[in-house]
């Protein structure tokens, strides 16, 4: 420890000097014991009147929030905040000096920080009246997250330093929450095909509709679907029909096989439906199948069945074909025999196609490769395939049912028919999605994959939100769909996307949000874009209701009245080849019970993971309109784990 003259020596050469202001010019020091006035950031010691010297409170605090565990204070943010009483015994007000080291193992003193651009490396309080708190905030990048510090205190008074410091008080930095490793963004990464990301979706069975005139089934229960026609008096069978759905083998091989002897390759509408068990659709083809039609003739004595019953029956599938750019479409019918009874002579079958509003949809004309009759001899000589065309003549938007009837007869048995209808593949036609008229299969919702070639962590915090926010926005594992928020122009509430935009990130009077307050570390990318700058990203879009901007009053899902309310992250390149993305950790980690997420982040990152890469090539092509869901998925994520904090992957999988 200095001697008193050392000390008085040290002041007299800083006397009327004022305080020191260039760091460099100080010598800082690396004992944790030598005196205050060693260092004497907050001014020189000026022994020119008596008085008493200022002393630190001997209970030092850091937060926030200011509690302790084990001995040390918990901090939830790198620009920590440091406190500690400070009196006088005349009554001056006096300051404080605070100096942060590291510690060791057992918690001691280990090496000093060095507070950036302060003098001595230290920082200064305000002055405060005798018995008041003094406190200092750290700035950003000095405090490292998952780190523990300690800390002291000296007073000063203006005249004179306390002559001791305070007792040391441990803190603690929190751990970061977030840290998602991706490599550099590919400005040259090829376009996606959102088509090869669209799975079929399964959509439940077609109903069945009677068809008159009808009769009561004789020996058979219309509850099982039959629909029967009238007796034939001279032979004495009733004819039956029915549309049962069938996934067997046998009825899925008749279906891509065909019968005959050739058993050649049966043509198909939609080159996904073979082998395909039940209904699905895409947004623009339908699968509707399997199924066995079936015609049978109950054979009637003195007005009861006999209990003989003549059987036949087709494998049948149904294939619809949508155009997203034209108002007509195809639809094709698939026949394959699987039985005919020889005592029905031949059968032979009368199939309509129709759209159930005339008044919006035209029905060409049918065409079959395979006649309609099968001769109860050799039933099994061909396969019929019927295609037909349809145009919606509709001027703004309608939605259209198809619907299938299919009436049988034989020589010895009277017309049984049977009509269907797939509900869930009701088909919306438009001219709003996009200046051309098309038509989709509406119920049908497309998933949306972002380039991560291209923009990596841009897709890195797009998939940290849907996975570990409760709302999960556009995630099909947990059936929360995006809802998509067309222009103004063409959505419900005449809502403006942008105003979420400016709800989560606000443009200020000097710049950008990200610019004005974002992370400091946010990296750009000048070496793609000259022009680059930090930019806000924030997830769910601004384009949806999901957005957290997007008022509960015009059907927002999510409303929050600022961004400060989201979880905070930020993009960063730690060196060439590797990008991570963070947690802010100048504040307080995430709760993970937010409702959204913000991000700063290079503006050519940010712009290029949507822009027209989603108008064009997904709202546009899959003709979204307002309020129409859609999922996003991150398939190159399929082995991060989010439901652990802190939330770290590598992607690509090492």
């Amino acid at each position: 420890m200095l001697s008193r003259i050392g000390v008085i020596a040290a002041s007299l050469v800083l006397l009327g000097s004022g305080t020191a202001t260039a760091a460099a010019d100080l010598t800082t020091r690396t004992d944790p014991s030598a005196p205050p006035s060693a260092t004497p950031a907050a001014g020189p010691e000026k022994n020119t009147r008596a008085g008493n010297r200022p002393v630190s409170g001997k209970t030092p605090k850091a937060g926030p929030t200011f509690t302790q565990t084990d001995g040390a204070w918990q901090v939830n943010r790198t620009e920590a905040v440091l406190r500690n009483t400070v009196s006088d015994a005349d009554g001056d007000k006096a300051n404080l000096t605070f100096e942060v080291w590291t510690t060791n193992a057992d918690g001691s003193p280990k090496a000093k920080v060095e507070i950036k651009d302060r003098p001595y490396g230290v920082l200064v309080s305000d002055y405060v009246t005798s018995g008041k708190t003094a406190e200092v905030e750290i700035p950003h990048g000095n405090l490292k997250p998952g780190v523990t510090y300690t800390f002291h205190t000296s007073a000063y008074d203006g005249s004179l330093y306390e002559t001791d410091w305070s007792p040391w008080a441990k803190f603690k930095i929190r751990d970061r929450a977030v840290d998602i490793k991706v490599p550099e963004p590919d400005k040259g990464a090829p376009t996606l095909n959102q088509d090869d990301h669209q799975q079929p979706q399964k959509i439940a069975q077609p109903t069945m509709a009677a068809v008159d005139p009808t009769q009561p089934p004789m020996g058979r229960s219309a509850a099982d679907g039959w629909n029967c026609g009238e007796l034939n008096e001279e032979t004495g069978i009733q004819p039956c029909s029915r549309l049962v759905p069938d996934d067997s083998k046998k009825t899925r091989d008749a279906l891509t096989k065909g019968t005959g002897s050739a058993k050649a390759a049966l043509p198909h509408l939609v080159d996904w439906c073979p082998n395909l068990m039940d209904s699905h659709i895409k947004r623009y083809e339908a699968c509707i199948g399997s199924f066995l039609f079936e015609y049978e003739g109950i054979v009637v004595k003195d007005g009861k069945p006999t209990g003989e019953v003549l059987n036949s029956s087709w494998a049948l599938g149904q294939e619809v074909k949508l155009s997203r750019n034209t108002a007509s479409f195809d639809q094709q019918l698939i026949l394959v025999p699987v039985a005919v009874d020889a005592k029905f002579l031949s059968v032979t079958l009368n199939v309509e196609f129709d759209c159930l509003l005339a008044d919006r949809c035209t029905t060409g004309q049918q065409g079959w490769d395979g006649a309609l009759v099968w001769s109860g001899a050799d039933p099994f000589t061909h396969s019929a395939v019927g295609t037909s065309s349809h145009t919606w003549t509709g001027t703004s938007a309608d939605t259209l049912d198809l619907s299938t009837k299919i009436t049988a007869y034989s020589p010895v048995a009277n017309p049984a028919a049977t009509r269907w209808h797939a509900t869930d593949a009701e088909i919306r036609c438009d001219k709003i999605a996009t200046t051309k008229p098309g038509c989709a299969f509406h119920k049908y919702i497309p998933t949306w994959v972002m380039n991560f070639d291209k923009t990596p962590v841009a897709v890195a915090h797009a998939w940290l939100i849907q996975s570990k926010l409760p709302t999960h926005p556009g995630s099909k594992a947990h059936n929360k769909p995006m809802f998509f928020l067309p222009v103004a122009a063409k959505n419900g509430p005449g809502h403006d996307p942008q105003k979420n935009r400016d709800v989560i990130c606000p443009d200020s009077t000097n710049g950008s949000w990200a610019s004005q307050h974002g992370h400091p570390d946010t990296t750009t990318v000048p070496e793609i874009s000259a022009s680059d700058k930090p930019s806000c990203d924030e997830f769910a879009y601004a384009s949806t209701y999901n957005s957290g901007g997007m008022p509960a009053n015009l059907g927002g899902l999510n409303p929050v009245s600022s961004g400060d309310a989201c979880v905070q992250t930020y993009a960063t390149r730690v060196k060439q080849g590797e990008w991570h993305l963070y947690d802010d950790e100048r504040l307080a980690g995430p709760t993970w019970n937010e409702v959204c997420g913000r991000s700063a982040m290079s503006g050519w990152i940010n712009s290029t993971s949507m822009g027209g890469a989603f108008s064009s090539g997904f709202s546009a092509k899959y003709r979204l309109l307002d309020q129409d869901p859609y999922w996003v998925s991150f398939p190159q994520f399929g082995h991060c784990d989010a439901s652990k904090t802190p939330v770290t992957c590598t992607v690509p999988k090492p």
